[in-house]
């Protein structure tokens, strides 16, 4: 069978051509353009589609996909005339004309495809009102000889839509999204697939009469509400949705009619295209379903998420976010005994529940000013515990290899690690060694506002990870009460002490490698990086920095832009922020209420002292093994990538 077949190259047609010469069909295709004709594709004006000298002389059978979306009613009604001037030219014997559900009447309760179609087209939308328009000339146009198909599609779904929502909600400046009209009406749905697939058999068996509608809608429709949930959920479009009630919506519609009207603007239609959406519709394509021989039915859900580009996501979650549990755990070996231990591990372990003994080994024996008592790390090592704790100075971290030695029990190691790749392979070494795991003590993966961020991401799709900029600033590193910190071009202290938390976490989600793609420092007066920005790169991912001390206050914040929405998470305080929106007030203000909120929590920790950061507990509990879903993101093994990154960058910055 000979076809022509118009506007092959838009959204719908996608893959028709293909299908239909795979059927065996001969398929010359047209689009707008300069005439002429390459191989079987012609081209020329739509106003001369019948004079185009370019085509061939007959046509079994025509499909018209071409709509004037930019044009007004008339010159799609003069296009269409066209349209049927050729075809009685090349004695076309059956018309195929892709229209849409949209072109029936809105106070039609059951859609089905002897339904009443809308006779006054400036009731509709702009493109329905294309639709009705079109439709209408054609069936009352069309001659008896030619056979003529309506094909009604619903909105479809499939690999390069422009946009999953259309007309049905708007984003409200809290990341929800509102329904427009009545939720409770079918969202009517149809895949490209079955559209493509309807077509062929269409052609391969033409209607017995004169003229056919086929309803092209899956009976497995959602509601407009379990629709826009979806987009939610599968698309991030927002974090869930909302609905006027129906009453809300018939006054809105009287005041958006008065005020057109009084602007001399009646003839838009406000009423009528409001109301238009109140009615509970549904759809019935049964009839279609038994012309055709197919099952309309699709999982419109998958065909949602596949419809838009990059929804498949380029990381995986460090954890799933669980519950802190209690610790059963008997002995603690600690080595090291200083600042870190009382600040935020003793209080940690009272939050696990921990009524075990404490052992602990420091340079200096004796007992602290609580009344533990220490013993000389110098001549004495911990045995079999429980929980093995280095937390010495970073750069006597390695030493404690040696100090562990055969003990038994999990390591859990203050951060940093270590500071070279010779010292990172012994560690790894150490951790392949032994029964029990080694961690590491990346807390502020685990910090109120990253759990935050992974439970939206689990439950709204982010799609891929596309840019992470971190800004990190600190007081000066002369302030810091560790000689060793100060030292900063030896101890590195900037990157790989005050700012390491925060390229993890910027880093975190790499599934390859990362790569240094560019970086430069600067230096102060007294000798110390005072300046570090680049960007590095991974599997599609990269992560921009600006890292600094000095003068400034203390701040950090990373943005995280994913495919479908951008989180961002401050610290200092420890704020989380979602952005499914425009850019609006709201969003900053939220934003602001979230900072509020935190600074209050600090001042009320303060006050009690007490601390509400649980991200410690969460640390040593999974170093005890008693959360699970967090303890596999700090092992050595996950973050031995992370410390490579950050020694390529080292030997950029500090040239060791």
């Amino acid at each position: 069978m000979r076809i022509m077949l118009t506007g092959h190259r838009s959204f719908a047609a996608q893959g028709l051509r293909e299908q239909l010469m795979a059927a065996g069909h001969e398929v010359v295709t047209f689009n707008r353009g300069p005439a002429g004709r390459d191989g079987n594709a012609v081209s020329g004006s739509v106003e001369e589609l019948a004079s185009n000298p370019h085509f061939d002389a007959t046509y079994d059978t025509v499909i018209n996909y071409i709509l004037l979306k930019d044009d007004n009613v008339e010159r799609n009604v003069a296009y269409v005339a066209t349209l049927l001037d050729f075809c009685q030219r090349k004695s076309v014997k059956h018309l195929i004309h892709i229209s849409s559900i949209s072109s029936f009447k809105a106070s039609e309760r059951v859609i089905h495809e002897g339904a009443k179609l809308e006779t006054v087209p400036e009731k509709k939308g702009s493109y329905g009102s294309l639709k009705s328009a079109t439709d209408l000339y054609l069936i009352a146009k069309t001659p008896a000889a030619m056979k003529l198909t309506m094909a009604r599609p619903a909105f479809i779904l499939g690999p390069g839509v422009i946009s999953p929502i259309v007309g049905t909600a708007a984003r409200l400046p809290w990341n929800r999204m509102l329904v427009v009209g009545n939720g409770q009406s079918r969202m009517p749905l149809i895949g490209r697939d079955q559209v493509n697939a309807a077509i062929v058999k269409a052609v391969a068996n033409p209607p017995e009469g004169a003229q056919e509608n086929l309803m092209l809608v899956a009976p497995n429709s959602p509601t407009r509400v379990e629709y826009l949930q979806a987009c939610c959920e599968e698309l991030g479009c927002g974090n869930g949705v909302s609905s006027f009630p129906k009453f809300m919506w018939w006054g809105l519609a009287v005041f958006g009619q008065a005020v057109a009207t009084l602007i001399g603007k009646a003839d838009m239609q406000v009423y009528a295209k409001l109301t238009a959406r109140l009615p509970a519709q549904r759809y019935d394509s049964s009839k279609t379903e038994q012309r055709l021989g197919m099952k309309l039915d699709f999982d419109w859900r998958r065909a949602l998420r596949a419809a838009m580009d990059g929804q498949e996501p380029n990381f995986v979650p460090p954890y799933q976010v669980g519950p802190l549990p209690k610790t059963r755990a008997k002995l603690i070996s600690y080595l090291g005994f200083g600042r870190i231990v009382k600040q935020k591990h003793l209080p940690a372990l009272k939050d696990l529940g921990f009524a075990g003994k404490i052992d602990a080994f420091d340079i200096v024996a004796g007992k602290d000013a609580t009344g533990q008592e220490i013993r000389s790390i110098r001549t004495e090592r911990p045995g079999d515990s429980d929980l093995i704790v280095v937390a010495s100075p970073g750069t006597a971290h390695i030493q404690a290899i040696a100090q562990i030695g055969t003990a038994g029990g999990p390591v859990l190691v203050e951060k940093p690690l270590c500071y070279s790749r010779e010292e990172l392979a012994k560690w790894q070494e150490f951790a392949a060694g032994r029964k029990a795991p080694v961690y590491v003590c990346h807390n502020y993966r685990f910090k109120q506002n990253v759990r935050q961020m992974v439970e939206v991401l689990a439950k709204f799709n982010p799609g891929g990870l596309r840019h992470v900029h971190v800004h990190f600033e600190s007081p000066p590193v002369s302030n810091s009460s560790s000689a060793w910190m100060r030292n900063e071009r030896v101890s590195r202290t900037l990157l790989l002490d005050f700012s390491l938390h925060f390229m993890d976490l910027a880093t975190m989600f790499g599934r390859t490698p990362w790569k240094v793609d560019s970086v430069r420092h600067e230096l102060n007066v007294q000798g110390q990086t005072a300046l570090i920005d680049g960007i590095l790169r991974s599997d599609g991912q990269a992560v921009s920095f600006l890292l600094r001390q000095g003068f400034g206050p203390r701040r950090a914040r990373i943005l995280y832009n994913f495919q479908n929405y951008s989180v961002s998470l401050g610290f200092f305080p420890d704020t989380f922020a979602v952005y499914m929106s425009n850019d609006n007030p709201w969003q900053y203000k939220a934003e602001k209420k979230a900072s509020m909120k935190a600074t209050l929590q600090k001042i009320k920790d303060k006050l009690t002292n007490r601390e509400s950061d649980d991200s410690h507990p969460i640390a040593l509990a999974a170093a005890l093994g008693e959360a699970s879903d967090y303890a596999a993101c700090i092992r050595v093994e996950a973050l031995a990538p992370f410390y490579d990154a950050m020694f390529d960058l080292s030997k950029q910055v500090y040239g060791i």
